[in-house]
């Protein structure tokens, strides 16, 4: 597997060079978005409208979010300050939640993904029956529902990146970097959760910022499950290459300009995991690359409708689940006459 000759072929094709023009015009016709829907928001005086310019709140926010994954890959910018810039002002300011510690936990992630042990993003869902097995209380009773909880699972993340944000910022020694991410996540609340207050009643503001922030969740948990969930497991001790490792636990998209909009480019994850700091526009015109390394290495290219992707991961989570309580009963008689 010569990823080094591949590596080649794609730098010489110019897909890792850095497209300023496209990261500009995305900055500038998100942040269009993302105040024109909070402007309009605080000025119709329709809640049914609200409510769309609410869902219309939460696509600009995702925007960001995208925008900040690729300041965290070095993507955008050659400057290492000006990507972190953006990823602090995509998370922290726009999005409410800590950069830093999405930055740690995403270089985890990509170091090992899927990997039972090493990948923080495995845990969010028990991915196999001895996750389940090993657990007791709420949190084996969820496990074991966790195909029928997936969307408010999901629909948490936001919160939880907030307040795991606040914690690692609190921990994270002195730096310019921590006071700067926990700065910019309380001027998130300044400038957009305050406003809520001024103009609606107070029930109402919850309301909409509690529905801006499950939904939020919702999208950035249901993007990147589509990614990995139902994919293959790197069980403890299992050694794979580099290469192997990234492919072979990566599902694609089937990909269109909505889709790319949508899923900020990521539906190209395996070129993603393989090319980190590719802008995210040339994604997509790398894909021809890795399909032809995967086919000369026999590696699996996984690729799916969206609807497919989420028929694989609802059903790889029943299927762990329902499993291990199968196990469960049957082990229960044993148990018994143990007793």
């Amino acid at each position: 597997m010569d990823y080094a000759a591949l590596r080649k072929e794609v730098m010489d094709s110019g897909l890792l060079d850095r497209q300023y023009g496209y990261y500009a015009f995305k900055i500038v016709s998100s942040l269009v978005m993302f105040f024109a829907f909070l402007y309009l928001l605080f000025t119709v005086s329709n809640v049914w409208m609200e409510l769309l310019l609410i869902i219309g709140l939460v696509i600009a926010t995702l925007q960001f979010a995208f925008l900040g994954h690729d300041g965290g890959h070095q993507a955008a910018f050659k400057s290492a300050l000006w990507n972190d810039a953006l990823g602090l002002l995509s998370f922290g300011f726009i999005g409410g939640i800590g950069y830093n510690y999405w930055a740690s936990r995403h270089n985890e992630h990509h170091a090992n993904p899927n990997h039972e042990d090493d990948d923080p993003d495995f845990t969010a869902f028990a991915q196999s029956e001895e996750v389940i097995t090993g657990k007791k209380g709420l949190l084996r009773f969820i496990y074991e529902r966790q195909h029928l909880l997936y969307l408010p699972i999901v629909s948490l993340y936001v919160m939880f990146f907030h307040i795991r944000g606040i914690a690692h910022n609190v921990f994270m020694k002195n730096s310019f970097q921590k006071w700067a991410d926990s700065f910019l996540m309380a001027a998130h609340i300044f400038v957009v959760w305050v406003p809520f207050f001024l103009f609606f009643a107070w029930w109402k503001a919850v309301l909409y910022i509690l529905a801006l922030r499950l939904l939020s969740g919702a999208y950035f948990g249901t993007v990147s499950a589509s990614n990995h969930k139902g994919m293959r497991i790197v069980r403890h001790g299992e050694k794979l290459g580099w290469v192997e490792k990234q492919v072979c636990t990566t599902r694609n998209l089937k990909g269109s300009r909505h889709i790319d909009f949508f899923y900020g480019c990521l539906n190209y994850q395996i070129e993603h995991h393989l090319f980190p700091t590719m802008p995210r526009n040339n994604l997509r015109k790398c894909k021809p690359f890795i399909v032809r390394y995967c086919r000369k290495n026999n590696l699996p290219y996984i690729e799916t409708g969206v609807i497919e992707s989420y028929r694989q991961v609802i059903g790889h989570l029943k299927a762990v689940a329902v499993n291990a309580r199968r196990k469960t009963r049957q082990a229960s008689p044993v148990a018994d006459e143990a007793d």
